[in-house]
């Protein structure tokens, strides 16, 4: 028995020395954030090819059954994803209480507001999965769920915020080392004739600049990208930017993926 015992061990040790990406699949699946995310992305999915049909049909009944059963399996994803946001609050109050260390001032503030904010989101998203399971009946749902995404609003306008503040401070490092002759790029400036060329040349460099500082931060242009398309979903829901299903649920996808990318590469997500 002990030998049988050692040879599945070192099949197992070969598959994963021949299977690096299984291994990662793994440890990926592993995380309850991974789960959620993967279901999320599901869920958009099915919303963007919902809206994708119902625009694309011609209202027969394999059109109408087909959407219908789309809009079930989205619905139970969303439920889903509710059940492993359970106690969620918990960390981002912890996460809350970390970021009051940190020495930068406006991180600081917006770190800390925005893990406060997420907490309230899924304490409001809990008591929904608890309305929508019959744990408590008579709910009023359509409150707590506006409630919800006025938090989760809240919380995407700080990041966004802590994006711009980033943003700006590796722009003055950038400009810094541009005027020091560091950086080979806009070492020749022409000088413009006139106040709008003036105006247009600044533009120009900030612009370049601006690409360049992006490009040059991945994790930084990744949670710029996740946390916009991310607003989109709030305002939808709370009225006050109107768009259509398709473009909520491609941008649900677009962030998903975001997400998931940042979670089976650790170094692509913004720190601290």
């Amino acid at each position: 028995m002990p030998e049988v015992t050692l040879r599945l061990a070192r099949e197992w040790d070969r598959v994963r020395e021949r299977a690096p990406a299984m291994e990662a699949w793994v440890r990926f699946s592993a995380q309850s954030q991974a789960r959620e995310r993967l279901l999320r992305a599901a869920q958009y999915a099915c919303a963007l090819a919902g809206a994708a049909l119902s625009r694309a049909g011609n209202g027969s009944g394999s059109s109408s059954g087909t959407l219908s059963r789309l809009q079930h399996l989205e619905a139970h994803l969303s439920l889903g994803r509710k059940l492993l946001r359970l106690g969620g609050s918990a960390e981002a109050l912890a996460g809350a209480q970390r970021s009051l260390h940190l020495p930068d001032p406006v991180l600081r503030f917006c770190l800390t507001l925005s893990h406060l904010n997420r907490a309230l989101f899924l304490a409001c998203d809990n008591i929904l999965w608890a309305g929508k399971t019959g744990i408590l009946p008579g709910l009023a749902m359509d409150k707590w769920s506006q409630r919800s995404f006025r938090y989760y609003l809240f919380a995407l306008v700080v990041n966004l915020s802590r994006d711009a503040y980033e943003v700006r401070v590796l722009l003055e490092r950038a400009e810094a080392a541009r005027k020091r002759g560091k950086s080979p790029e806009n070492r020749c400036q022409l000088q413009a004739d006139g106040r709008i060329q003036r105006l247009r040349l600044h533009l120009h460099l900030q612009l370049q600049l601006l690409l360049q500082v992006l490009r040059d931060n991945p994790p930084l242009l990744l949670d710029l990208l996740r946390n916009a398309c991310d607003l989109v979903i709030p305002l939808e829901k709370l009225g006050l930017c109107r768009s259509s299903p398709g473009i909520v649920g491609f941008c649900g996808l677009t962030s998903s993926m975001l997400s998931i990318l940042t979670i089976l590469h650790p170094w692509l997500k913004l720190k601290p």
